[in-house]
């Protein structure tokens, strides 16, 4: 009996703490849309409920300015204002009383490399996803946000959380390096209510978000398709113009896409390529003679993924794919 009552109280718990999780307020900022709607079916999985979505950092700094928010996860790659620059908005918002510069950022991007990371660690971001993501490193950074909170601090050229993950500053005022440091405790209000998140977060429910996730393949394969459609046009204007400045940021911005999305679904090799194809339309500003025959059989290599439905990397023809990628692309530079 004891043990029964001990259950009821403990579901009576959870059922609590999960209406508490849908009182949570996140603002989500991504210009893909399609990438958008994944997230916040995973975040709705997880039971948070009000979700509001935006396309790029001033329509989310205008959001935070009209309401408040407990989270933000944004993506990097937004025009006129990327996610980095939303980033340092908030956080220097010293005179903006109106926007929260402790809120928790989540940076979820297919902006990966090193140095990109750093940049948006000074930036002051709070945790960050690679793209293609999962239902489990979603859950996984939430739960680091909400369940270890950490202080916010002001250095002057930092400004954002702590980043001694284990060790806080102290309340108030104190000097670091010959530095004057402002110093604000963790905010404490999400994991008073929701911690430990895991107990939410189980690895069932992150399992059946990911199940859910995955349900959307066939609305992928049709953006697939539409992404080639994007690189193959792009491409006819660039041989037709090189040099033509709207049509490489379509190739870049279809080849993004394509790197953000296709390892969501297994298609690692298409994640793989489409990485390949932005790091040359990125280190090319102009594109023409024999660097369009190397765009070419970047897009080619794509189409044979999606109509082939390669999903596997280490599969013959995948291997095959990237080898003889890298040697083209060493060949000609």
């Amino acid at each position: 009996m004891a043990m029964r009552t001990a259950q009821v109280n403990l579901d009576k718990q959870r059922r609590e703490k999960r209406d508490r999780l849908g009182e949570v307020r996140v603002l989500l900022a991504d210009r893909d849309s399609r990438t958008a709607t994944l997230v916040q079916r995973i975040l709705f999985s997880f039971g948070f409920r009000k979700i509001d979505l935006v396309i790029n950092g001033e329509d989310a700094l205008e959001n935070l300015r009209r309401k408040p928010y407990d989270l933000i996860i944004t993506e990097w790659n937004m025009t006129p204002t990327d996610g980095v620059l939303l980033v340092k908005a908030i956080r220097q918002a010293r005179d903006d009383k109106r926007i929260r510069r402790d809120i928790p950022i989540i940076m979820l991007t297919a902006q990966a490399e090193m140095d990109n990371v750093k940049v948006a660690r000074d930036a002051g971001i709070t945790e960050f996803i690679v793209k293609p993501f999962t239902a489990k490193t979603i859950s996984q950074r939430i739960i680091l946000v909400i369940d270890n909170p950490r202080a916010f601090i002001d250095i002057g050229d930092y400004v954002g959380p702590c980043r001694r993950r284990r060790e806080a500053l102290p309340e108030g005022v104190s000097e670091r390096r010959g530095k004057r440091v402002e110093a604000m405790p963790p905010d404490e209000n999400l994991r008073k209510q929701l911690a430990p998140l895991a107990e939410l977060l189980t690895d069932d429910v992150v399992a059946a978000a990911q199940i859910e996730l995955l349900k959307s393949e066939a609305e992928f394969v049709e953006w697939a398709k539409d992404d080639i459609a994007q690189l193959e046009s792009a491409y006819a204007q660039l041989k037709a113009q090189p040099g033509n400045k709207g049509a490489h940021k379509a190739l870049l911005d279809a080849a993004y896409s394509i790197k953000s999305q296709a390892g969501i679904f297994g298609y690692d090799l298409g994640t793989g390529i489409g990485s390949m194809l932005v790091q040359y339309l990125t280190a090319h500003a102009e594109i023409r003679d024999e660097k369009l025959t190397v765009v070419r059989k970047h897009i080619d290599a794509i189409v044979v993924i999606f109509t082939q439905k390669i999903k596997e990397t280490g599969r013959d023809i995948g291997q095959e794919l990237i080898n003889s990628l890298r040697a083209l692309t060493k060949k000609i530079g």
